[in-house]
């Protein structure tokens, strides 16, 4: 892949984290957000926005250092896509649990399979993808030099 089209996905992962981030955060603070944002499937969760909007930080550090032509970006690039891979693992992860537990015990609130489509799970794919075909030439070049 060119470097525009690397710097191009870095720009736009970027803003999609740090705004589904922000989105998240605001409306666990701001009273009465929480049903303007309930609609889109975007949860509550301060904590779950902290780390969308880490991994939006380091894709906009990514951008940036490919902007500027620097070897550094590349990297950034990669360690974008893991983490958005490996918080997208954990948020899967952690619905099945809350599915199992509401499917072994019976009690808490109702789970449906929809409550897996939160931002930090359907962002990752993409990244994902992206990981395992340049991730490779990454680290291929990394054994290679």
């Amino acid at each position: 892949m060119t470097t525009f089209s690397k710097l191009l996905f870095a720009g736009l992962f970027g803003i999609l984290y740090t705004a589904f981030g922000l989105t998240m955060i605001l409306s666990a603070l701001l009273p009465g957000a929480a049903e303007i944002t309930l609609p889109w499937m975007i949860p509550t969760d301060p904590a779950g926005g902290f780390v969308l909007c880490v991994v939006g930080t380091v894709f906009l550090f990514a951008w940036q250092k490919l902007a500027a032509a620097s070897g550094d970006g590349y990297a950034f690039l990669c360690m974008g896509m893991a983490l958005a891979a490996l918080f997208g693992i954990v948020a899967l992860v952690a619905g099945l649990a809350r599915g199992i537990e509401m499917l072994v015990f019976g009690d808490g609130e109702p789970w449906s399979p929809a409550g897996l489509l939160v931002p930090m799970f359907w962002l990752a794919l993409v990244p994902s993808l992206a990981l395992f075909t340049w991730g490779r030439v990454f680290m291929h070049d990394l054994v290679g030099a």
